[in-house]
């Protein structure tokens, strides 16, 4: 039978191909301008000189973390009156890594979209409790910077200010709080027309089918306010950033260069780049190494060369961990997914 393309898809396609190549691009425009300044014979020594066990050790801590993230997550999804298996939800989040090394924040749709399938949960209800889950995270982040900061003001203050901050406000053109002032504007605007014409606009298929996902997107979030095991939510979610640190201050003891700084020192690292991470290029490849390495250098006076090894040595380890565990969970779920096939045929 053949498949008839419509105007529609085509233009969903042609739309989804513009988003990959444009961050495609971004992502490797960010690589080649880390990659043209590294001092590669100093990287290879560096390599050479890392101690693979401690390297192998944050390896293990940052899988054990996505198990703890997996773990909390169904505490979120638990109020909506499902219970998924561990295993499920674990192999739904570990294609969240897989799926971003492809496109940026896309791993968040994949992982909903997995778990629907698997355990029958609605998709938009599990995206709210995905939303409520990450704005904690950028909560929980905010506030161990706002520590780190005052921890070494002299220090970690200045160089968040002098590296990330102020260039953002230069880039901007200083304009960055006028364009925050009117995307409050038309936002407000939006949502004052929404109103008035909701009836109208009702009628509109597309419109109709928004509305449905912002509303099981609501009942997640809700979801989320009548946890009964928060306890256990507030102990997993310390458990993860505790090893996020601890994958941090492991892998800094992977080299002679960082292997005598402190645990505060480890923390800032975590920091610096877990806003590499959370860049819009596909798995934080050279976001995450400009910031690592531009504070090893900056801060604590380290070779640049030797910088630049120990930002590929962190954020390459734990990207093996991510393609080939998410490699292993996709292998599951597709098996999984023929086995359920066969068995609804017969």
């Amino acid at each position: 039978m053949e498949t008839i393309t419509t105007p529609r898809s085509k233009k969903k396609i042609v739309m989804e191909v513009l988003k990959y190549t444009f961050f495609s691009a971004l992502t490797a425009y960010l690589v080649w301008s880390f990659a043209r300044s590294v001092d590669w014979p100093k990287v290879a020594q560096a390599l050479k000189q890392a101690n693979y066990w401690w390297i192998g050790l944050s390896m293990l801590v940052g899988w054990v973390a996505i198990l703890v993230r997996a773990q909390r997550w169904r505490i979120l999804i638990e109020p909506l009156n499902y219970r998924p298996s561990l295993k499920n939800t674990y192999d739904a989040v570990m294609l969240t890594y897989l799926a971003n090394f492809a496109l940026p924040r896309m791993g968040e749709v994949v992982r909903c979209g997995a778990l629907r399938k698997s355990e029958k949960i609605p998709f938009d209800s599990l995206l709210g409790t995905v939303v409520l889950e990450r704005i904690f995270d950028v909560f929980c982040l905010l506030v161990i910077v706002v520590s780190v900061i005052f921890m070494r003001m002299e220090t970690f203050g200045a160089f968040m200010y002098d590296k990330i901050w102020q260039p953002l406000m230069e880039k901007s053109g200083g304009s960055f709080s006028k364009w925050l002032l009117i995307a409050a504007i038309i936002g407000f605007a939006g949502l004052t027309l929404i109103i008035v014409f909701r009836k109208r606009l009702l009628k509109i298929g597309l419109i109709r089918k928004t509305v449905k996902l912002f509303s099981g997107l609501i009942d997640g979030l809700k979801a989320g306010f009548r946890l009964k095991k928060y306890k256990q939510f507030f102990a997993y979610t310390l458990l993860l950033w505790l090893l996020y640190f601890m994958q941090s201050y492991t892998i800094m003891k992977s080299m002679p260069e960082t292997q005598g700084l402190f645990m505060a020192d480890a923390l800032f690292l975590m920091v610096v780049g877990s806003f590499g991470w959370v860049m819009p290029v596909q798995g934080g490849l050279g976001a995450f190494h400009y910031m690592v390495s531009l504070a090893l250098v900056g801060i604590y006076a380290v070779d640049a060369g030797m910088a630049d090894a120990f930002a590929i040595i962190s954020h390459e380890s734990q990207s093996v961990v991510m393609i080939f565990f998410g490699f292993i969970s996709l292998i599951a779920i597709s098996l999984k997914f023929k086995v359920y096939k066969v068995q609804s045929s017969k």
